[in-house]
């Protein structure tokens, strides 16, 4: 069964970690899902005791990239809570720490030949996912094409508020909608219809309720981008159903896990979710999903890369005896 929050970042918190050196890698792909060119990407790896450990970086631009690459990246033997508490105050960017911190998860699990699974006494279980997109004025037309022939595909869609009551209709039709992302716009009539239309979708970061919404509304709401600590969790306007959890943002794995123990304290569902991961980061997003909330609606589906198209699995399998960080199963 899937591990507590709790149980996991205890076990990763105080596995000792060696880091005898460090570099990073930068560079772009072609990612034909991502809207705004090439994207940019580095890889951090750290290594020690003869083996090495990775964590990507999903900073949006090149600037970022240049800068991620000018930290002092760490030499140090410790845990993996103590090196994490020592990011936390020398490393101010969010998606730095995770990357960082990420790598020295995976250098850890690799020096004590374990993974999280065999860790924290979890099972790898197949992880249930969803198919994302942007908002396009297509969206029907490419609902259908995904689902075409698959059938089991489930779908999280960015949603434009000023779809009319056909797009709605229609777009209900294809069936397999999991979560719509209003991306905190529209207002409280546009939510309820994509609500009525939709009833099973999760309703994602909608704009902040200035009239009451209708009950069985409530219980499909979800939360995202103002998701970037365990206390922010707290601080919610509203309380959702669930939240999307995504490592990047939240400046980390173990500051992921404290937001999922609040969660889990809280009687709140939880889904990882993903920033356009293309390495090793997004292997590593499917075994949080599978350690956490396999049969969650994660955000986490393989990306097409260069003229490669995506796989489409009915599920995602994580090896959960390899020692690493992510390791994918054959």
């Amino acid at each position: 069964m899937p591990a507590t929050p709790e149980a996991v970042a205890d076990a990763l918190g105080r596995l000792p970690v060696v880091i005898e050196g460090a570099a990073v890698a930068s560079g772009e792909r072609l990612v034909p899902s991502y809207p705004w060119g090439p994207r940019p990407t580095s890889v951090v790896t750290l290594a020690g005791g003869g083996v090495v450990g990775c964590g990507e970086h999903v900073g949006w631009t090149a600037e970022a990239h240049a800068a991620f690459r000018t930290v002092a990246l760490p030499i140090s033997r410790g845990t993996i809570a103590e090196f994490s508490a020592a990011l936390r105050e020398t490393v101010a960017a969010p998606y730095d720490r995770a990357a960082l911190e990420a790598a020295a998860i995976d250098l850890a699990l690799r020096q004590q030949g374990r993974s999280p699974f065999t860790a924290s006494g979890a099972d790898a279980r197949l992880v249930r996912y969803v198919t994302s997109f942007e908002r396009r004025a297509d969206a029907v037309a490419h609902a259908r094409a995904l689902r075409t022939g698959a059938p089991g595909v489930e779908l999280k869609i960015d949603v434009d508020p000023a779809w009319d009551d056909d797009q709605w209709r229609a777009l209900a039709a294809v069936g397999g909608i999991a979560i719509l992302d209003f991306k905190q716009n529209g207002t409280a009539d546009e939510h309820e219809r994509a609500h009525r239309r939709c009833p099973e979708a999760l309703i994602e970061d909608p704009t902040p309720a200035g009239t009451p919404r209708s009950a069985t509304l409530r219980r499909r709401l979800s939360a995202d981008a103002a998701v970037v600590s365990a206390a922010a969790v707290d601080a919610l306007p509203e309380a959702p159903a669930a939240v999307n959890l995504k490592p990047a943002r939240m400046g980390g794995v173990l500051e992921l896990l404290a937001a999922a123990a609040r969660c889990r304290a809280l009687g709140i569902a939880v889904y990882v979710g993903g920033m356009f991961e293309l390495g090793p980061g997004r292997a590593q997003l499917h075994a949080l999903a599978a350690l956490l909330c396999p049969d969650a609606p994660n955000d986490v589906a393989p990306i097409a890369l260069d003229a490669r198209p995506a796989p489409r699995p009915p599920r995602l399998a994580v090896d959960g005896a390899r020692p690493g960080f992510g390791a994918e199963a054959s």
